[in-house]
């Protein structure tokens, strides 16, 4: 056994850290899931929660159905996945909005390595082969960006299916796969459709509703940031309760530079980075911001698809893009975890894009199910 697959044997059962993880509802839940409530105004004074600000879009939504899990965003793009044996790999179905929108099919994981030939996948005696690309030295990954009905039927409906490489086999449940499938079937309202995925009928697909449109950030010019000093907090952020808090948390010294960063934001704007604690593969930070002579300190919370964050993990604001970009990861390899993106649009940072992979089950990054988008 390789030392990533004792890595992952050990780090099975791992919880995300707080703030991390996605909050689902378990198979069975009665109400739904509420869009969160804030107040409209600008983030550095109190969070405001995408979805308020566009109530036309349905909120994002993560349901777990036995061994499956299933995503939707606000704009009802949608994703359903399983985990193989032992958290080594996984099985992943994509869909669209819209009545022209088609399953994508991805599967993998670690732990195939010592086969001969191809990994394919088998449902109850049927083999299935897609596209085989190296995920990294010890992984694969298999694409099916047209996959026939057979497999999607099978993944919906099957009682037995492996991931395998010549004589090395990995085992995958499908519990709870027709749940989530019928789920997002309801939630884009293709049910009784022929674009459903589990549940098809006689009903036209003209009748599938077409995707909501993505909120729209206007992102903010860029401003100079010569002239600024890099390494020492004001005495009015030295002072701000929170910033004791992160220096009990991250203390170096009496201080902790040169880990601040500051940017400017605008002429009389600053933007301040605060270490806030740290671990083995995550660090946090603190936001606030200042006039331009560093008083007056306001914490920044950072609206999330559930609510909102007032720290962020192994995060970095770019001046040039104006946008901030945060990863939280699960455990150190990388593979579950939170990825988030903000712009700065003069008045707040809004939210652009998010990612969450609640599992641990070597799916890589840019498969991860997004719960916000918009657009710029």
């Amino acid at each position: 056994m390789t030392l990533r697959s004792l890595l992952l044997t050990a780090a099975a059962a791992l919880i995300l850290p707080q703030g991390l993880g996605a909050c689902g509802k378990k198979e069975g839940d009665a109400s739904p899931a509420a869009a969160p409530a804030a107040a409209d105004v600008a983030v550095e004074t109190a969070a405001t929660s995408p979805t308020a600000r566009t109530s036309a879009n349905p909120p994002s939504e993560t349901r777990e159905f036995r061994d499956w899990t299933a995503t939707c965003d606000n704009t009802n793009h949608c994703v359903a996945f399983g985990s193989a044996h032992e958290n080594m790999g996984f099985v992943l179905v994509s869909l669209a909005p819209g009545a022209q929108a088609r399953p994508v099919v991805h599967m993998g994981g670690w732990g195939l390595e010592d086969g001969e030939g191809d990994v394919y996948a088998e449902i109850d005696g049927r083999r299935y082969a897609g596209q085989n690309t190296k995920m990294d030295e010890e992984g694969d990954v298999i694409a099916f960006r047209n996959p026939s009905p057979q497999l999607v039927h099978d993944l919906g409906n099957g009682s037995f299916m492996a991931l395998r490489r010549g004589h090395e086999q990995m085992k995958v449940s499908l519990g709870g796969a027709a749940a989530a499938f019928l789920w997002i079937d309801e939630r884009q309202g293709r049910l009784n459709t022929p674009t459903a995925l589990i549940r098809r009928g006689d009903r036209p697909a003209a009748d599938v509703p077409a995707a909501p449109a993505a909120p729209r950030v206007a992102v903010a010019a860029a401003v100079a940031q010569n002239g600024l000093v890099q390494d020492d907090l004001s005495p009015a952020l030295l002072a701000h309760p929170k910033v004791k808090e992160c220096l009990a948390e991250t203390r170096r010294g009496e201080r902790f530079e040169p880990n601040v960063e500051v940017s400017r934001l605008a002429a009389d704007k600053l933007l301040w980075s605060v270490p806030c604690g740290e671990g083995a593969y995550n660090s946090s930070q603190a936001y606030f911001i200042t006039p331009a002579d560093g008083t007056s300190p306001r914490p920044v919370a950072f609206p999330t698809a559930a609510g909102s964050e007032d720290t962020l993990v192994n995060s970095r604001y770019d001046p040039r893009t104006r946008t901030l970009f945060a990863f939280g990861k699960g455990r150190g390899l990388g593979d579950c975890g939170r990825m988030g993106v903000w712009a700065w649009t003069g008045e707040r940072f809004a939210l652009l894009d998010e990612k969450v992979m609640p599992s641990c089950t070597a799916v890589p990054q840019d498969l991860w199910p997004t719960t916000w988008r918009a657009a710029t």
